[in-house]
């Protein structure tokens, strides 16, 4: 299995940094009040759909503990393997028409074959057709009592007001840095992965916020024969250019060396890099060299360790502010003339 897949959270303790909606679900699940109707929305790989699998298992475990499924019992069992047919799991992207809605319509009112509740988890449920959310529309408003539906996606300003007015709303954060290090940390471990502290960073950085994303991320460092994982093998994984051929580039346009300009380019043209997004690492860089230049304490705005502060610190004092917007803003410029080109 893929390490996302194989860490997926099973209980509700295992879930980072969403104790905003962790501890009412579980709650919930202690007390048996709980909507028939439940919305998550969020960014990507924040723990949507896992959530929603764990809230289905909890409310149908035949022995919870305080709120957690126990992952145990014939009903968690069968909810793991998927052989569980009270919980249903459907992608409104493939199964976005009215008929499909209809068709589930009808099959609810059916009670459960072995669980206490008949779950519908509808994942990425914005991409139901005006038509599908008619259909549902109905069902939400008189569900029978065995039914919950729990909706993930992406994107709710796509969903209507009546469909979100009959769902208990719950927003996902993007989770924070310092979470994501220590949860892949513990997978690398787990894994016998030897990968640096500056490489972890990186990924956490890239991943925007987004668990899942820096999980796949590190599966990908399995494949490289490097020992340890640094943080330039991390770029370059990510098809990013590495911090060093950065530096490099942005000196020679700062302190004028034609020569060294033009063979990083063309090693970049010919390792066939994307040259949209070296345009906007390169830009990054600059930003930071501006917010090295201008702040007393860019450590605390700038996600780099503390030699790589340093290194930008000692390059920035060489410049001037009104150098480094100039570049900045024609970098900008840049990347909408190379759309065009």
């Amino acid at each position: 299995l893929a390490l996302y897949r194989l860490w997926r959270p099973q209980t509700f303790t295992d879930v980072v940094a969403q104790e905003q909606i962790v501890y009412p679900l579980r709650q919930s699940v202690i007390s048996g009040h709980f909507s028939h109707a439940i919305l998550f929305s969020g960014t990507r790989g924040t723990g949507k759909t896992s959530l929603a699998k764990i809230f289905a298992k909890a409310i149908n475990c035949l022995q919870p503990d305080r709120g957690d499924p126990c992952n145990e019992c014939e009903i968690c069992r069968a909810a793991n393997d998927g052989s569980l047919m009270d919980i249903s799991e459907i992608d409104a992207a493939s199964h976005n028409s009215v008929e499909h809605m209809r068709r589930l319509t009808d099959e609810i009112i059916f009670t459960p074959l072995r669980a206490r509740y008949k779950v519908y988890i509808i994942d990425e449920v914005h991409m139901l057709s005006a038509g599908a959310f008619n259909a549902l529309l109905k069902t939400l408003e008189e569900p029978p009592s065995h039914a919950v539906f729990v909706m993930a996606t992406t994107e709710p300003h796509r969903i209507p007001a009546t469909i979100i007015s009959r769902c208990q709303h719950f927003k996902f954060r993007r989770i924070p840095a310092d979470e994501i290090i220590a949860r892949i940390r513990r997978i690398a471990e787990s894994v016998s992965l030897n990968i640096d502290d500056s490489a972890l960073e990186m990924i956490a950085m890239l991943s925007g916020g987004a668990l899942r994303d820096a999980i796949s991320l590190l599966d990908q460092t399995r494949q490289l024969s490097a020992t340890p994982v640094g943080r330039d093998d991390v770029l370059t994984l990510a098809g990013m250019v590495p911090d060093r051929f950065l530096s490099e580039t942005a000196e020679a346009i700062l302190f004028n060396q034609p020569e060294t300009l033009l063979i990083n380019i063309q090693e970049l043209v010919m390792s066939g890099r994307d040259l949209t997004r070296f345009v906007t690492d390169l830009g990054g860089y600059f930003r930071n060299l501006l917010v090295a230049h201008v702040s007393g304490t860019p450590e605390k705005l700038i996600q780099l360790r503390g030699e790589d502060i340093q290194r930008l610190t000692s390059t920035a004092v060489k410049t001037s502010v009104p150098a480094l917007t100039d570049l900045i803003s024609g970098l900008a410029r840049l990347l909408v003339d190379m759309r065009l080109s």
